[in-house]
């Protein structure tokens, strides 16, 4: 008797519904974060309100991976604005500055892979760009955590395609995503 076939391990292919309603999902997680962050900074950066506010016309267009994307940066960019205190700073040891060094180095090689311009609106691409001089900056400073935040919200940038074809499932999907009082409603009606 022949053996079994193994069974193939390609990507799974999911309907454009699914997609959405994950993008949905990951775009309210990262706002919840967002919004946690916004409290614990005493003054959030008009970046993070920036990609909040693109995040809200992306829902609203339809297209909630831009969204996810959006907010994922904004969560990044949050965090390295809390490890931008005096504490931010803190001395490596052993193999952990390689692996620091390599981590850095890989992201900021996927967002400038994956970064595209001329689908980027102004703002975003202010962002992108301040992000990753920052980034830059904070690791010649010695501020690793800081530095590692910046290069990965300037990743997350690099993924939202404006312009594209949107995502929207075939029936009809949720125009916004909660959220409390003290961060905007996305996709506002």
């Amino acid at each position: 008797m022949p053996p079994k076939k193994a069974a193939k391990k390609s990507a799974k292919h999911h309907d454009e519904k699914h997609h959405h309603a994950k993008d949905l999902r990951r775009a309210y997680e990262h706002l919840g974060r967002v919004e946690i962050l916004r409290h614990l900074l005493s003054a959030p950066g008009d970046e993070i309100a920036t990609l909040v506010d693109l995040a809200q016309r992306e829902v609203a267009n339809g297209a909630a991976k831009n969204a996810a994307d959006l907010l994922r940066a904004a969560e990044h960019l949050g965090f390295a604005a809390i490890l931008n205190r005096p504490s931010g700073k803190a001395e490596v040891f052993g193999g952990l500055m390689a692996a620091i060094r390599d981590e850095f180095d890989r992201l900021e090689e996927k967002a400038e892979e994956h970064w595209e311009a001329e689908s980027a609106p102004p703002e975003v691409e202010k962002i992108y760009r301040a992000s990753l001089k920052k980034a830059a900056m904070a690791r010649e400073q010695g501020a690793y955590r800081q530095a590692l935040e910046l290069v990965r919200g300037a990743e997350a940038l690099a993924h939202v395609k404006m312009g594209e074809k949107k995502q929207e499932p075939k029936k009809k999907a949720p125009k916004k995503i909660a959220a409390s009082s003290n961060v905007r409603e996305l996709a506002a009606s």
